[in-house]
């Protein structure tokens, strides 16, 4: 198995089961976002923290598609966007590979 398909597998199953968590919680909670949001940052401080690392790593994914933009291109929005929409294990993932094939093209 190449490191691209591994990195997938990866991002893919880090997408899947955390919105499958985040959906069996919303809806044993009656869909409340916000009380979700609460006990997240308060149940624990080992969640507070985990959850503080998460913010932090998307933040600092968003970071590197702005610090990248010249080399993305206009896809440095859609990178944004991604990170955003998709969760940071799916866009590291794109990211990484992305990254990997223009070094093999000889791109920079």
């Amino acid at each position: 198995m190449t490191k691209t398909v591994v990195l997938w597998v990866l991002g893919l199953i880090g997408w899947i089961a955390s919105y499958v968590m985040f959906g069996l919680w919303l809806d044993a909670n009656g869909w409340d976002l916000v009380g979700g949001w609460v006990e997240a940052f308060t149940v624990s401080d080992f969640a507070t923290g985990l959850l503080f690392d998460l913010v932090a790593t998307t933040f600092m994914m968003v970071a590197v598609a702005i610090f990248e933009r010249d080399r993305l291109g206009p896809r440095w929005t859609a990178a944004v966007v991604g990170t955003l929409a998709l969760s940071v294990s799916v866009s590291l993932a794109v990211y990484l590979v992305g990254r990997w094939r223009s070094e093999r093209s000889g791109a920079t």
